[in-house]
């Protein structure tokens, strides 16, 4: 009933944090499963055109209140429109560039939603009144603690102060017996610093003032709804002396991680060989993810903040995951991922998009905006595999190769891309059967420099071609002069145009090595329309733009792109075309072309 009641699937389309052109920072599982790849770089597209003014000003609206909220139609992957509340929240503001939080509600369902749960509430809290216990929450907004009871559904506050006076004025008063002040700061130190789970006992009168003085042991956990939001919330309950103890659950204890909440390795790891090797009747996903540079985070920012990076990474996992599965730590640095029941792979996308998202924004709000980043391998059964061990060998190639690519992504195993796995066992580590690929492009590169040094200068159009077929390449095209006319070109671009490198400060994109990177041209939507324009015109999807300069002026610009597709491009292959768009450059100086 509990989920009827309170799901909030009911009527929570999801949850996103966009900038001010609309384009997509990072999203809940809900977001992204409900609009699909609409939403991957922008949620533009899935605006009603008639409504996208209401929603620009809702805001603006918010840029200057902090809060605003506005009703708009939104399209799904179904294709059809539908009526949503969006409650929009200003997260920060970074120079210029303000960021939102915006979650959206389907209204038809919110009006009976809350009468069901207003409904459910009041039984809640008759239970909660029947049991005798107290309730108690902090909020880290207030820095207040909060201890109240139910009187049937009427809530009864009996403490309602800042943290600090309230523990100061049970010390002074004599509400706590100087045996206990350890425990009872201890309680306190755990409210204040949001530990993830605690218990302390002791005895007091602090809640009688200094009447009776009795057993209480107190309950807690910090909850996090979203990872800039957290309350701790518990239940205070009276022990009489024939029955002191800590009421907790051994068997749950015994297979917790401690320090990330979620299951510890021996449990997680036995629980996914039990359902493999059960050979359920629905699919079962294995995610291998790992916080990346973990190690040199730790070493640089301490192990404190290692270990509450390895918590809030946790707490995404199971917000993201829901009651999709469960998931447990493994290593340091690395958590399992048991996926059930997965409809589709747009579903899966949605979770582990949700996830790395979250994770890359976890602490942006920390100094210097740190980004922690996480990388996943995924491998599925029944169609990757039936047997556990080969699974987990799969996800951890695909992890490998996420890692190689540069990180912060996602790679699902694909035994037609990524080749089969050899088991060894003793080291239980996986290998392909295709290793050759890296190589092949370390050896092109160092062929390409070995022939300069040898004064053996290449044909620039035999180069473009050998360099567009070796690293998987639709089109190579060279710009240069005043117009940014095309001067050479190999693949089939339909149209050859650059002219929008002079616009919209184009070329501020750029690093100092002289590379842009586009993964995917929708990121430009609402950034520079202009060159999103032209680049959908020409149907490229993503590419690596080199800018040709001399004495700090702009000469020209080498695309290497993407036709009528998009990845996440290798930060190797990113090195790599660098390195041959500054060997072409020097080649056109020399043959004077530019």
């Amino acid at each position: 009933m509990a989920d009827e009641i309170f799901g909030e699937r009911l009527y929570h389309i999801g949850k996103a944090v966009v900038d001010g052109s609309f384009h997509t920072q990072r999203a809940d599982e809900a977001f992204f499963s409900y609009f699909g790849n609409d939403v991957t770089y922008s949620i533009r597209r899935t605006i009603d055109d008639a409504d996208f003014p209401r929603i620009e000003q809702c805001l603006k609206e918010a840029e200057n209140d902090g809060n605003a909220c506005t009703v708009i139609r939104m399209k799904g992957v179904s294709g059809m429109l539908r009526w949503v509340l969006a409650s929009v929240s200003l997260l920060e503001i970074t120079g210029d560039s303000p960021v939102f939080s915006i979650r959206f509600s389907d209204i038809m369902s919110l009006e009976a939603q809350g009468y069901l749960r207003q409904r459910r509430l009041s039984d809640y809290r008759s239970f909660l009144g029947l049991s005798g216990d107290l309730a108690f929450e902090y909020s880290f907004g207030t820095k207040h603690i909060k201890i109240f009871m139910f009187d049937l559904c009427r809530e009864v506050v009996l403490v309602d102060e800042e943290l600090d006076a309230w523990q100061k004025n049970a010390i002074d008063k004599g509400y706590v017996l100087s045996r206990y002040l350890e425990p009872f700061g201890s309680l306190c130190d755990d409210i204040r610093n949001g530990t993830y789970r605690f218990d302390h006992e002791f005895e007091s009168s602090l809640l009688n003032e200094g009447r009776i003085k009795e057993m209480y042991l107190f309950r807690g956990i910090t909850r996090y709804d979203s990872p800039d939001s957290r309350k701790v919330i518990g239940v205070i309950s009276a022990i009489s002396s024939q029955h002191r103890g800590k009421d907790i659950n051994m068997a749950l204890e015994a297979n917790r991680d401690s320090l990330s909440g979620l299951l510890n390795k021996r449990a997680v790891t036995s629980y996914a060989e039990e359902m493999i090797s059960a050979k359920p009747a629905y699919t079962v996903k294995l995610v291998l993810l790992y916080i990346d540079n973990f190690s040199e985070m730790t070493g640089s920012l301490g192990h404190s903040f290692g270990d509450e990076i390895i918590y809030r990474v946790a707490q995404i996992i199971k917000r993201e995951i829901g009651e999709h599965g469960f998931a447990g730590r493994i290593s340091a640095e690395g958590y399992l991922i048991v996926l059930e029941d997965i409809r589709d792979e747009e579903e899966l996308r949605g979770i582990l998009r949700a996830i790395r998202s979250n994770t890359e924004f976890a602490f942006a709000d920390k100094e210097n905006e740190l980004r922690i980043t996480c990388s996943m391998g995924i491998a599925g059964y029944p169609d990757d595999s039936s047997d556990y061990e080969e699974l987990f060998m799969q996800a951890e190639k695909a992890l490998g190769i996420a890692q190689e690519k540069g990180q912060n992504r996602y790679v699902i195993y694909d035994i037609g891309k990524h080749g089969a796995v050899a088991k060894d066992m003793g080291s239980r580590s996986a290998f392909l059967s295709n290793r050759g690929e890296s190589s092949e492009k370390l050896d092109f590169i160092g062929q390409l420099a070995e022939n300069l040094v040898m004064g053996r200068i290449p044909d620039l159009s035999v180069l473009l071609e050998q360099l567009r077929v070796g690293f998987d390449i639709d089109d190579i095209c060279v710009f240069a002069g005043a117009d940014m006319g095309l001067i050479l070109s190999c693949g089939n671009a339909p149209c050859k145009d650059a002219s929008y490198l002079f616009e919209n400060n184009y070329t501020d994109r750029f690093s100092g090595d002289g590379v842009f990177v586009i993964d995917n041209v929708n990121e430009l939507e609402g950034r520079d329309d202009n060159a999103f324009a032209k680049l959908m015109e020409q149907n490229i999807g993503g590419a690596v733009q080199y800018l040709m300069t001399e004495n700090n002026m702009v000469k020209g610009v080498i695309s290497f792109c993407y036709i009528g597709r998009f990845k996440k491009w290798a930060v190797t292959d990113i090195n790599y075309c660098a390195i041959v768009g500054r060997t072409i450059t020097a080649l056109l100086k020399k043959q004077a072309y530019i």
